[in-house]
């Protein structure tokens, strides 16, 4: 089995952003809310997280 580079990098951005969205100031309904749409929209879903998601005080 091979596993390519770029799918690994990819791997480690989403475990970085669940745990970022997990430990975050979030209520529980929007932290559930934001790991779906990171797993529902791969790419798109993490950087909608960074850009509009994560609170300023976090």
């Amino acid at each position: 089995m091979e596993i390519s580079l770029l799918g690994l990098l990819y791997f480690v951005v989403v475990i970085i952003a669940l745990v970022d969205i997990f430990k975050g100031s979030l209520s529980a309904l929007k932290k559930v809310l934001w790991g779906i749409v990171v797993f529902a929209v791969p790419v798109v879903g993490i950087i909608l997280y960074y850009l509009l998601g994560r609170t300023q005080n976090s």
